[in-house]
């Protein structure tokens, strides 16, 4: 290959006054120099044709920007709604053993030093290296976006289908947080049911099509970005793999940013051909798409010529990126890179193009994690996550994984205690739940993006997370117990009784264990039959969501928050001594011992949707933490009776 030097030179003659030149440097003025909407600067799609010859810009070490040769082999139109593409086979030593790599997305194409496009798609297993390239006047639109937007984030984006699902499977329905999430409609009913993880991002049908358009079988996709990840596991990575896989990412062993830290790389200046980054995570876990920049204007940059994840307005941490190595691969080959400085934001997510401005960084969200080991030993992590709201749950659990995993084991059996603290604008949500998992990490990360999704994507008002602890306690052994028996003292009480419970508890693979709780019956209650009724978390979440119905679900934040406090630990036996009577509801607070004449007249307006009717009526309620998961349920009839 022939270093970027040499064409700086010829280009710059071309197409740029002498005294440009000499503020910017030679490329710079190239791509400073004309206006964005047309002239000498480009070449549109009508102007390319079959057997062009073109020049590639792209790092493949370091910092330093090449160029390679491309031929023209055809242009392809409508290979999706509304789009075209270009066809081109790249030449060089280097190219022809990697094929087009990931990293490659967004590299500039030229011809006769007029930008046509940033390559952005392959084909798997090619044994040509032949590049998709996205047309430069489909990626120039996102320049008037930059120019037209007051503020991305109040804008929700296309959001990502809820988290939790994602990262627990088959233990979702057991979540204290899911059952919350399933009451406020945050997520389907098919959306929890998913196994094992579902796709991170639900990919436009458009998007979707363009990776099958050309030919059946063929592996023709968008050229996705190397994610590279720190900490990691081969359990980690395959299940990210797989949470991602509805995106431009693909998750690869990667380094900290800093891990080549005093080389001076994080100051080169972003330039069409320069390597870029988008950091979703950063800290002792770090998490960094990159791909290259396509074009530049003043601050406005164009980069990967396909979308991250496709989300429309978006805050996207830009970092700068260095390339370690050029990885030779089977199917698609990659280029092994570490994020280095916060140096702008990407604005824009769409389907060809990903663009931004330099300067402002975005926030980020702090995120400290303590894991405590079977060995006793405590682990801290801190780090800093994109504060998007469709996706900051996502890659927060990402990295609470990925920390779980680097400290005990990701997947098997264990016991898990689990403290979550939100802090928000709104103030502080303490979150604690224990549970028994098969899978410690994952479950763990998708308590805490469920939580997060439930402040973040809510349907009353915009709620910001400023700072996220997280601790979770670790014993890898196979835990759980079962309610075997339930026994009242008596079966027949007189108002104003207490009604002595007996629960009886059988631990797995171990003996059996008491625990006692006592209810009164209120002096108002009339006589007739009332029930008992006792069970683990998870039956009680049922049965609420059975019992109250619409009344359940929360008309306002505060009720939403409410909600939280409402569930129950996994650990936890809840006993209610209930009237068949219907109960009430009102705005989304059951209300108990309304008198008769008062229940009628709320009840004759539940239609107006602020009351509510419940099947029965809780006369009392009281509960204990086991030391472990429980599971069970137990139902007494009593009856109640005034004469003594």
């Amino acid at each position: 290959m022939r270093r970027f030097g040499q064409m700086l030179l010829t280009s710059t003659l071309l197409f740029i006054p002498l005294a440009a030149a000499s503020v910017f440097g030679p490329f710079c003025a190239v791509a400073h120099g004309a206006e964005h909407s047309g002239g000498a600067e480009f070449a549109f799609i009508d102007e390319i044709a079959p057997g062009d010859r073109c020049t590639g810009l792209s790092v493949f070490q370091g910092t330093e920007i090449e160029e390679f040769e491309l031929e023209i082999l055809g242009v392809v139109r409508d290979v999706s709604p509304g789009s075209d593409l270009i066809l081109a086979r790249a030449e060089g030593e280097l190219l022809e053993k990697t094929g087009i790599m990931q990293g490659m997305s967004g590299s500039p194409v030229y011809k006769n030093g007029r930008l046509i496009g940033a390559i952005a798609s392959a084909w798997s297993f090619c044994k040509e290296p032949i590049a998709g390239i996205t047309p430069i006047e489909e990626m120039l639109r996102a320049y008037d976006m930059l120019d037209e937007m007051s503020s991305s984030m109040d804008a929700p984006g296309h959001a990502a289908a809820p988290a939790f699902d994602r990262i627990t499977g088959g233990e979702v329905w057991r979540s204290r947080v899911a059952w919350v999430s399933r009451i406020a409609e945050i997520g389907t009913g098919d959306d929890f049911e998913r196994l094992p993880w579902s796709s991170a991002v639900r990919i436009p049908e458009a998007v979707s099509s363009e990776m099958s358009a050309l030919a059946e079988g063929a592996e023709f996709a968008p050229l996705n970005a190397p994610l590279f990840v720190s900490g990691h596991d081969p359990n980690f990575l395959n299940r990210a793999r797989g949470v991602l896989s509805g995106s431009s990412l693909t998750p690869v062993a990667g380094g900290t940013s800093d891990s080549w830290s005093g080389s001076g790389e994080g100051a080169v200046e972003l330039l069409p051909g320069s390597s870029v980054g988008v950091q979703l995570v950063r800290g002792d876990v770090d998490m960094t798409a990159s791909g290259t920049v396509t074009h530049r204007d003043g601050d406005r940059v164009l980069a990967f010529g396909h979308p991250m994840f496709h989300a429309g307005p978006v805050e996207l941490p830009m970092v700068g990126a260095f390339v370690h190595a050029a990885m030779p691969m089977l199917s698609v080959s990659y280029k092994f890179t570490s994020g280095t400085d916060l140096i702008g934001t990407f604005y824009q997510d769409r389907r060809r193009m990903v663009a931004g401005r330099l300067g402002k960084a975005p926030g980020m969200l702090p995120l400290s994690v303590t894991v405590i080991a079977p060995t006793g030993e405590a682990r801290e992590f801190g780090f800093e996550v994109l504060r998007s709201p469709a996706y900051a749950s996502l890659f927060s659990s990402l990295a609470v994984a990925n920390a779980i995993s680097g400290v005990t084991k990701s997947v098997g059996p264990a016991d898990v205690t689990l403290r979550i603290r939100l802090v928000t604008d709104e103030g502080e949500i303490d979150y604690a739940n224990h549970f028994y998992s098969e899978m410690p990490a994952f479950r763990s990360a998708g308590e805490l993006a469920a939580l997060m999704d439930i402040v973040l994507l809510n349907e009353f008002e915009r709620r910001e997370i400023e700072r996220i602890e997280l601790k979770v306690d670790i014993d890898e052994t196979r835990r759980w117990a079962v309610i075997e028996r339930v026994n009242a003292d008596k079966t027949v009480y007189v108002p104003g009784d207490v009604v002595r419970i007996n629960v009886v508890l059988r631990d797995w693979q171990k003996g059996l264990s008491e625990r006692t709780l006592e209810l009164r019956v209120p002096e108002s209650e009339q006589e007739g039959q009332i029930f008992l009724w006792v069970g683990g978390a998870q039956e009680y979440h049922d049965w609420e969501s059975g019992r109250l119905g619409n009344g359940l679900v929360p008309r306002s934040y505060s009720q939403l928050v409410d909600l939280i406090d409402r569930s129950r630990s996994e650990n936890t036996v809840v006993a209610q001594l209930l009237s068949p009577r219907s109960g009430l509801s009102l705005s989304g607070n059951e209300l108990r011992g309304v008198p008769g004449k008062a229940a009628l007249v709320m009840a004759s307006v539940a239609a107006s949707g602020a009351t509510a009717r419940s099947e029965m009526t809780v006369l009392a309620q009281d509960e204990f933490k086991y030391n472990r998961s429980v599971i069970g349920i137990h139902q007494i009839q009593l009856t109640v009776r005034t004469d003594r």
